[in-house]
């Protein structure tokens, strides 16, 4: 396993060429949208689920909220390394185009979810990898104040989880779904079950409660948050494939309902709300073998419950992150090919 030090050198825009800066819009006949290349990652990685946080406080400024502009992401799959899963915590900052490096997590990890909630950036669930096996599910829950600073150790799941939906919404910590142990055995990819399971952390009492479950159980779909209700996004099951179904929560009712399903049934993808619309982009499929991986990107909108295509990623991925920051959204890492194959470091910004 290849360990990352702590260091906050910069990866600048020096690593795209020029004829990358771009941006690869749409032509007048194409959906909209456009997109822009912009500085590779540090390194490639997939399984991830980036969030946005801030730049360091300034402890001698007031109180008021930090704006969110940074990018970050934490451990992931990487193809280097014996067990090829790291500990680096790495940023983006869309004002220099740039990464540098934060505080790693405690422990090397895959599939963790980062969630920024009331400021504080949470690390949850995620597998680990030894010698015993490369999905050893874990329920860790951690959190950090500043990039620069150390993480704090959280009440764990009620039981380990990971490929969930992660969000914050109305202020507490959501996971939804995902998978979870089927039994004892908790080393390999086939000792897991899909989970319909919702906890929500509170961080004043620094404990979980149970919620209404999701209607439908599945693992890697992806959660965003608009008009203060959580959309669940597609996904797939372990023993059924890919899943265009679409489920949504609402925190004062405690109840979920249904919402029109993806025009595609798309697992491993990533979503994010930009202007309070959803856009959802790539992931991958397994059958028909060999499998491939969508560059699909799609629009919804929750006021007329429609999905629409908008331009696609100009490179095809699963496993990817998506964090939107300003007018714009971030689409980052993943593999170009299916399960390890073509793990990427890209960076595309997209824009409509």
């Amino acid at each position: 396993m290849k360990t990352w030090d702590r260091r906050s050198f910069l990866v600048g825009s020096a690593a795209v060429s020029a004829g990358a800066a771009i941006p690869l819009a749409a032509r007048a006949d194409d959906p909209m949208g456009a997109w822009t290349p912009l500085a590779n990652m540090p390194f490639a990685v997939q399984e991830i689920y980036p969030a946005p946080f801030r730049k360091t406080a300034d402890p001698a400024a007031n109180l008021k909220p930090s704006p969110l502009n940074l990018i970050v992401n934490a451990g992931g799959l990487v193809p280097d390394g014996a067990f090829n899963v790291t500990d680096a915590v790495t940023f983006y900052d869309p004002a220099y185009d740039a990464w540098g490096y934060g505080t790693p997590l405690p422990e090397p990890r895959h599939h963790v979810a980062l969630v920024n909630n009331n400021g504080l950036l949470y690390a949850v669930g995620g597998f680990a990898r030894d010698a015993r096996g490369g999905w050893q599910m874990r329920g860790q829950c951690w959190r950090i104040r500043d990039l620069n600073g150390r993480w704090e150790t959280m009440a764990p799941l009620p039981h380990p989880q990971a490929e969930m939906a992660a969000v914050s919404l109305g202020g507490y910590l959501h996971v939804v779904g995902g998978r979870a142990p089927a039994g004892s055995l908790n080393a390999q990819w086939a000792d897991h079950i899909d989970t319909d399971e919702h906890w929500v952390f509170d961080a004043a009492a620094n404990r979980w409660l149970d919620a209404a479950p999701m209607p439908t159980p599945r693992n890697s779909a992806a959660g965003c948050v608009v008009n203060g209700v959580l959309y669940v996004i597609g996904g797939r099951t372990v023993n059924d494939g890919n899943l265009s179904t679409v489920e949504v929560y609402d925190p004062l009712s405690d109840r979920w309902a249904q919402a029109s399903p993806m025009p595609k049934a798309q697992g491993g993808l990533a979503a994010a709300v930009m202007n309070g619309k959803i856009y959802a982009f790539g992931g991958e499929y397994f059958n028909p073998a060999p499998g491939g991986v969508f560059a699909e990107a799609w629009e919804y909108n929750p006021d007329t419950d429609k999905w629409r295509a908008v331009a696609a990623m100009p490179r095809r991925r699963h496993g990817l992150g998506a964090v939107s920051l300003g007018n714009a959204i971030y689409v980052l890492g993943g593999a170009s090919g299916v399960s390890s194959n073509g793990t990427s470091n890209a960076l595309d910004r997209f824009e409509i």
